[in-house]
């Protein structure tokens, strides 16, 4: 079954692009890239040589892929300025996300787009990314596994955010009205009215009481604007 993830991250990609998939695993982005014919190049990354060598095992059995070239690497470390045009990064933690963009921040500046799929610490990566003057042209957004997934496609240039849920929920979407956030968010509510009830019944900590429904009218607000 193919992944709407990583299906969403492949159709940000430009046509006839040169990648490169950093934390690759089992190469299954540069696979879909290189079968639908959507880059020119794809350079596959991982940390892990095993990881890398089930990549190429899968080369030899498709003798008909040649556009993907395997690198162990960390990060971006094993990349020049310019050779790419677009970088994904997916799967992984917004922190480690954080971390391997400002490790090679010139690297990643000399790329036209960036694809960034954390698996969590949303807020982090945005934040990172509006310090060091990217700007985010367009988030996507699914369920997978029942698990929620944002999808950032970035660029060089300057962004703008209003407030601190924009970092957290992603203001396109919301601007959008996205019916995956919506339904992420209405979860939210319902997690931390469950907590809520615990508290209320268990320990009566005041403080955490405060802080919870501080949240969730923030989500309300939120919703308010779908």
């Amino acid at each position: 079954m193919i992944s709407l993830r990583l299906n969403e991250i492949c159709n940000l990609v430009d046509k006839n692009s040169i990648v490169a998939d950093i934390g690759t695993d089992h190469g299954i982005i540069p696979m879909m890239l290189s079968k639908n014919c959507i880059s020119k190049k794809i350079i596959a990354t991982d940390i892990s040589k095993n990881s890398l060598e089930k990549l190429e095992k899968k080369l030899i059995l498709n003798d008909n892929i040649t556009n993907i070239e395997t690198r162990v690497s960390d990060g971006l470390d094993c990349l020049d300025e310019f050779e790419v045009d677009t970088i994904i990064i997916s799967g992984m933690g917004g922190i480690l996300i954080k971390e391997i963009l400002e490790r090679n921040l010139n690297i990643a500046k000399s790329a036209n787009y960036l694809i960034l799929s954390p698996n969590n610490s949303l807020d982090v990566l945005r934040k990172i990314l509006y310090e060091n003057n990217f700007f985010i042209e367009k988030e996507k957004d699914v369920f997978e596994n029942q698990k929620y997934y944002q999808i950032l496609k970035v660029k060089r240039g300057k962004d703008f955010y209003k407030n601190e849920y924009e970092y957290l929920y992603g203001k396109l979407l919301i601007k959008n009205k996205s019916e995956n956030l919506k339904l992420f968010l209405e979860n939210e509510i319902k997690k931390y009215e469950s907590i809520l009830e615990k508290i209320n019944i268990e320990s009566k900590d005041n403080e955490r009481i405060l802080e919870l429904n501080g949240l969730i009218d923030e989500i309300r607000g939120i919703l308010s604007e779908f």
